[in-house]
């Protein structure tokens, strides 16, 4: 059963956590922080924000210990006075809660829930555990404010407002068709990495209906190899009804192929639509794409349209 959250009005409450690594707070003299600065864009937006109280902790490469994390999380979903989340950055550590968290929690009050990256291992538990439907789109103190004003105003158009339907996602980007065709289904999917480490958990995610969607950075081409036959070999790829690649970005260079042309040969075995070319992940600009919702991907164009609304 889909679980949809209440769109974010004017006057509502965002809640800023964060559930991964810690955000450098060290600013330029006179400047405002990482924290500062993504408050101030959400509340001139309408908003109020509320910085939950661990989440500018610091514990080596964690935003504080997995109990502050975990707390802060439930805390969020449980407060009746914030309607929406925010995770203020990505990183590592999200995975570490997963086997505490209180999903009937989640369940109960279902919030927009926003975040990408690292973050993907708590959007897709969510979604598989709970129905709810979660935004893979920019965080507080990372392409939010770093990014171009393309993400927040794609992330405000889905999370404010029901969307008119059919909603075509923007694609900005150079886009190569690998297999031509048309797929609907539910969209699923998130970071390469992250992916892969839940392969084998409970928390593996169910992709099969579905159209996924993967991205990923910083790479080399024989991890992305590797992680790629890891999805494979766990049955990730069967009875996809489509396959959308977004943004790998920063990979290092391979001088006898080009990206485009690796992606191509790492999916060529796939009898679905696929497509790479989508402005979502860790670029400067990024749309936003809501795990769960219906869509339709044209492979031939890389035209994206949700069927449905991702919030009521």
């Amino acid at each position: 059963m889909l679980l949809k959250p209440k769109a974010l009005r004017p006057g509502v409450t965002i809640a800023i956590i964060s559930p991964a690594g810690a955000t450098p707070l060290i600013a330029p003299q006179d400047q405002p922080d990482a924290f500062e600065q993504g408050a101030a864009l959400l509340e001139s937006a309408g908003f109020r924000v509320k910085i939950m109280p661990h989440a500018k902790q610091k514990r080596m490469y964690l935003a504080g210990t997995d109990a502050e994390r975990l707390a802060d999380l439930q805390a969020a979903f449980a407060d009746p006075e914030v309607d929406g989340i925010l995770c203020a950055r990505g990183g590592y550590g999200c995975m570490r809660l997963l086997a505490d968290i209180d999903f009937n929690l989640i369940r109960q009050n279902p919030k927009v829930f926003i975040g990408f990256s690292d973050i993907t291992s708590l959007l897709l538990p969510f979604y598989k555990r709970c129905g709810l439907v979660g935004f893979y789109g920019p965080m507080l103190t990372s392409n939010l404010i770093h990014g171009e004003p393309f993400s927040q105003a794609e992330l405000l158009k889905l999370v404010s407002q029901p969307t008119e339907i059919p909603y075509t996602v923007p694609n900005r980007d150079t886009y190569h068709s690998f297999r031509p065709g048309i797929a609907e289904g539910r969209l699923t999917g998130g970071n390469l990495s992250l992916l892969t480490a839940l392969c084998g958990t409970p928390f593996q995610p169910i992709t099969a209906g579905h159209i996924l969607f993967i991205e990923d950075w910083k790479e080399k081409y024989y991890s992305l190899d590797r992680q790629f036959q890891q999805l494979r070999l766990a049955g990730l790829f069967d009875d996809i009804q489509g396959l959308i690649l977004c943004d790998f970005s920063e990979i290092e260079p391979e001088p006898e192929q080009s990206l485009p042309e690796f992606l191509k040969s790492l999916t060529d075995f796939l009898q679905v639509p696929v497509g790479y070319g989508f402005s979502v992940g860790h670029g400067e600009q990024t749309a936003t794409f809501p795990i769960g919702c219906r869509a339709r991907f044209n492979a031939e164009t890389g035209a994206l349209s949700l069927l449905e609304s991702p919030v009521l």
